[in-house]
C-alpha cells in the first residue's frame, strides 16, 4: 500500500459527482457482480485510488443496487474506452481503466490532462535517449578517426 494520500478521499455530495458515483456503482455491479465489485474496491484502496471511507461509501451504494443492476456481463468482456484511455480498450485492464475514469470524474479531475502530461514526458525521454545514442555514435566516429581506423 502506498504511503501517500488516496487519490479519492471522499464522495462529495454535489449533483454531478453523485451522478458519477451512482454510475460507477452500477458499472461495478454490472461488470463484476457484488463480490467482484467489493474485491475491486478493496484492490483500489490497496493501490491508493480510493480511501477506506470511499470503499465503505461505495459498498453502501452497491448494496442499494437491484438484482437487474448486478452482474449483467462478464468482467473480461471487452470494454470500449474513449480518449484518453482508448489504448486500453479490449484489454483485461479496460474495466479497471473505466473505474479509474469514474474515480477521476468523482474527484473532479481531468484524466486527459494527466495523460497528455505523461505522453509529453515520455516523448521527452525518448528524445533524450535518441540524443544520447547519437552522441555515443559521434564519439565512436571520433575515436575511429583519431585512432586512424585501426582495429584492436
Amino acid at each position: 500500500m502506498s504511503d501517500s494520500n488516496p487519490y479519492l478521499e471522499t464522495l462529495e455530495r454535489s449533483a454531478g459527482r453523485t451522478d458519477a458515483t451512482i454510475q460507477w456503482a452500477r458499472f461495478l455491479g454490472e461488470t463484476f457482480g457484488t463480490t467482484g465489485a467489493l474485491n475491486c474496491l478493496r484492490y483500489y484502496e490497496d493501490i491508493g485510488w480510493i480511501s477506506p471511507l470511499v470503499r465503505d461509501q461505495m459498498t453502501s451504494y452497491l448494496r442499494g443496487l437491484s438484482l437487474g443492476e448486478i452482474h449483467n456481463k462478464r468482467y473480461d468482456e471487452p470494454t470500449t474506452l474513449e480518449y484518453p484511455l482508448e489504448s486500453l480498450s479490449g484489454t483485461l485492464f479496460s474495466a479497471h481503466a473505466q473505474s479509474l475514469e469514474y474515480v477521476a470524474r468523482i474527484r473532479g479531475d481531468d484524466l486527459e490532462e494527466h495523460v497528455m502530461i505523461a505522453r509529453m514526458a515520455e516523448r521527452r525521454v525518448e528524445r533524450q535517449i535518441d540524443e544520447d545514442e547519437e552522441a555515443d555514435e559521434q564519439d565512436e566516429m571520433v575515436s575511429i578517426i583519431r585512432d586512424g581506423g585501426a582495429t584492436h
